[in-house]
């Protein structure tokens, strides 16, 4: 059965720097908050016939919205878009939009996190049935600052089979601008069992191809 036509959304922010050239079928369905300088969820239809859902766990929101596309999303859709996926939900560690990651040093710790982005998290993760860490390496934010949230979002995931594509070599889960397209697939994982506080205990269950 078609999905329903999403309700109209909040005017989104001038976020973005491109907009989307035609292409296979993609409808932005939500983008939350619409405005504003956080994102705690963003989706996106893949397909008009449904499908699996797949979650993304990044860093921090850069420029995309429902409308419009960035780097990293444009790479995170192509490749599930490959694998068959259907809709496509990205959740962050941290809430704060921002294209440079070194910013989220300075403001606040909470007003970096987002103070519902906790929620957001815990709600997609159980509608997905794919959930992939790729929040990739600090980049510029402190990396005391970095721990400490990947140690809360770890905790969140009690229950949660969550993988990853491939570490980086400071041991961290591949950034989605990092995902080979045509090379990197999924394959069985065991669940992992909730506990550590940093981005070396994502190893169990790690998919690395």
């Amino acid at each position: 059965m078609r999905e329903a036509a999403p309700a109209t959304s909040p005017p989104e922010p001038a976020f973005g720097r491109r907009r989307l050239a035609p292409g296979p079928f993609r409808r932005g369905v939500r983008c939350l908050p619409g405005g504003g300088k956080h994102r705690y969820l963003l989706e996106v239809a893949l397909s008009e016939n449904g499908g699996s859902r797949l979650l993304v766990i990044g860093k921090n929101p850069s420029t995309a919205s429902a409308s419009r596309s960035d780097p990293t999303l444009g790479k995170i859709e192509a490749w599930a878009r490959r694998r068959g996926f259907g809709r496509l939900t990205l959740v962050n560690l941290f809430a704060l939009r921002s294209p440079y990651p070194r910013d989220l040093n300075g403001v606040p710790y909470e007003e970096a996190v987002g103070g519902e982005n906790d929620a957001f998290i815990r709600q997609a993760a159980r509608r997905a049935e794919v959930i992939l860490a790729a929040w990739g390496n600090p980049n510029g934010v402190d990396e005391a600052r970095y721990a400490r949230r990947i140690g809360e979002v770890v905790l969140l995931r009690k229950g949660m089979d969550v993988r990853a594509l491939g570490m980086t070599k400071k041991g961290y889960p591949r950034h989605g601008l990092g995902w080979k397209v045509s090379r990197v697939r999924i394959s069985p994982s065991p669940r992992e069992e909730a506990g550590g506080g940093s981005g070396s205990s994502w190893r169990r269950g790690v998919i690395l191809l």
